[in-house]
């Protein structure tokens, strides 16, 4: 195959011994490197410049989530198939990753072929989701006010400062509050952000830093 029908990749992984595997594992191959980012905001700037036909994303960057950051990506308009990244299985990573965007997952530890095999599956418009990780142990269902106010909060907003923004009166957003922690199983708003994030419920993230 010829170098200008390759498929292009965009890496993102803060180890550079992760980007060198993914390197010599597509050595040969159909695909081509595109470009490399360490942290999150580096992606996006390289994402919107060159726009690859194929995203291989790690979940735990310096600056945000990879499910973070593709979903980031999804409301700027790039739209190319991405494939998930992690060091060991995570409860409810799949779900996680399909609510935010993503068409497959992958381990670090895999084969190359392993690699190669789930790239070309998300290329051809195939969800290639790593069996190895456990659906989430329960599904929880906020409202989506309940989905809002947790979002807003997760931003730092005060219970006051909710209400004011969305006509409602503080006494009920309390309420909301109360009611979206026993759902999640949490104590406090912190634990509440925390949990409503790990099960794929908040999918705006916070405003990229510099």
């Amino acid at each position: 195959m010829s170098r200008t029908t390759q498929i292009a990749l965009l890496v993102v992984d803060d180890d550079a011994i992760v980007r060198a595997w993914v390197r010599a594992a597509l050595t040969g191959s159909e695909f081509r490197i595109a470009g490399e980012a360490a942290r999150a905001a580096e992606a996006v700037v390289l994402a919107e410049r060159r726009r690859p036909d194929l995203l291989l994303v790690d979940q735990l960057l310096p600056d945000w989530t990879g499910t973070d950051l593709v979903h980031e990506l999804r409301r700027r308009g790039v739209a190319a198939p991405a494939l998930l990244m992690t060091s060991a299985p995570r409860e409810g990573l799949n779900e996680t990753a399909h609510a935010a965007g993503i068409q497959g997952t992958v381990l670090k530890s895999s084969e190359p072929e392993q690699l190669l095999a789930a790239l070309r599956r998300i290329s051809s418009g195939d969800a290639a989701l790593q069996a190895a990780h456990p659906r989430a142990a329960r599904q929880v269902a906020l409202s989506p006010r309940e989905r809002e106010i947790l979002q807003l909060v997760a931003e730092g907003e005060t219970n006051a400062e909710i209400g004011a923004r969305l006509g409602i009166g503080r006494e009920t957003v309390k309420t909301m509050l109360y009611r979206s922690f026993e759902k999640l199983g949490v104590r406090r708003r912190s634990e509440a952000v925390a949990e409503a994030q790990r099960l794929g419920l908040l999918v705006r993230p916070p405003e990229l830093g510099g």
